[in-house]
């Protein structure tokens, strides 16, 4: 009979435990549910205007100015590199390393479709669909208004009215490209990382003058911190609100007096409104842990491949002279982030001029007679080719819309 008795008050403890663990799992998914909701709120008023671009022929004469400036330096460095023996492009053709020149190209295609696969992730992860179409569309014209005006800063706005034009709200189109712009600079900054901390020999190996190698190291340290400041500024207002807002009004209170700062308020909202929307973007993605873990890995593969393809370019210029290796293809890797980094603040369109003139500084030990035409063809792949996609796009556009009317 005891037993019986201490068999029903088991089960009844067992049932109220059930009970319990049910009303904790309902409790903890609707908080879940109400902060995605929250999260998806916060980015719901948002108004999109069409972007306008004052005086379009003045960048474009700029532009056309830079490269031809460029083109000039970027020969007269590689001239004087190589002690006047630059070869010819019939003698780079008959050298070149088919299997190497192909693959180059063939990462610019796989750059492009992973670009594409970021946008069409995060459509899916918050619209339930698939867009592949206006994910490739969306990546292509953010590429061409990156590259076309200074400091990379042209193309979310054409993106987010790009994506509202196709139907989606003004709110959905900013967590699109917020989204975007998150997981990609962190994943960017932590592969750059990477490479100047446990690969900065490659300096010393390849670039033999002592003051540029010292330059580079610093003022690549110099860009790197610039590059860090927007999302650490961003990361510490979403962790520490009040603490970043007494400071951040502190420094506008100082430069308010040194008449520097008009409107201190509104620099303190707008800070404010960025931290809330970084924070609900990343809300947005961690419900939706398979979309965040294969964007994450999407934006790793393709930041891998772009500061790779250096690599692929002189191998396929050089021809015999280069044997391809593992450390080799890492050293040209680490330059490049190191020449990027150091060129951060130069306000030219895709840092025109000055990164080319970089990059053919730290080559020089590597890629010698065919120094010129390897900056141009990895510019090309990486830079240019992008620009005359954009041109296509438009003309396509121009086109089908005539062809309606």
């Amino acid at each position: 009979m005891e037993e019986q008795r201490q068999n029903n008050a088991d089960e009844q403890q067992i049932g109220q435990d059930a009970a319990g663990n049910e009303k904790c799992a309902e409790v903890l998914s609707c908080k879940k549910t109400d902060e995605l909701e929250e999260a998806k709120r916060n980015f719901a008023d948002r108004d999109v205007e069409e972007p306008k671009r004052k005086r379009a022929w003045l960048g474009n004469l700029f532009f056309v100015v830079v490269l031809a400036v460029t083109l000039v330096l970027v020969y007269q460095l590689s001239a004087n590199a190589a002690e006047g023996e630059q070869k010819t492009l019939k003698e780079i053709f008959g050298n070149m390393r088919t299997d190497y020149a192909v693959m180059a190209v063939g990462a610019l295609f796989v750059m492009i479709f992973l670009d594409s696969m970021k946008y069409f992730v995060i459509l899916h992860a918050t619209s339930g669909k698939k867009y592949f179409g206006t994910s490739l569309k969306t990546s292509l014209l953010g590429k061409y208004y990156d590259n076309i005006t200074p400091f990379a800063s042209g193309g979310q706005p054409f993106q987010i009215h790009y994506l509202h034009k196709k139907g989606f709200s003004g709110g959905e189109s900013t967590a699109v490209i917020f989204i975007k712009f998150c997981f990609n600079i962190l994943i960017w900054l932590a592969i750059c990382l990477c490479l100047m901390v446990f690969n900065r020999g490659a300096l010393d190996v390849y670039v033999a003058d002592d003051t540029q190698r010292r330059l580079f190291v610093v003022l690549g340290w110099i860009g790197f911190a610039i590059n860090c400041s927007i999302p650490m500024v961003i990361i510490a207002f979403a962790v520490f609100p009040k603490l970043m807002e007494t400071l951040t009004r502190w420094f506008l209170a100082l430069g308010h007096k040194l008449k520097i700062v008009k409107s201190r308020d509104a620099v303190v909202i707008k800070a404010k409104r960025i931290a809330k929307d970084f924070r609900a973007a990343f809300v947005i993605m961690i419900h939706k842990p398979l979309h965040a873990l294969g964007l994450a890995l999407i934006c790793v593969c393709e930041q891998f491949l772009s500061i790779m393809l250096p690599y692929l370019v002189v191998v396929a210029m050089a021809g015999a002279t280069i044997e391809p290796n593992v450390q080799l293809m890492f050293a040209i890797m680490t330059m490049n982030v190191y020449v990027s980094m150091s060129v951060t603040a130069v306000p030219t369109p895709g840092n025109s001029g000055a990164l080319e003139t970089a990059f053919s500084l730290v080559l020089t030990s590597v890629a010698e007679g065919v120094l010129f035409w390897t900056v141009f063809g990895w510019r090309f792949l990486s830079y240019y080719s992008f620009i005359l996609i954009g041109l296509c796009i438009f003309i396509a556009d121009f086109i089908r819309k005539k062809a309606k009317r």
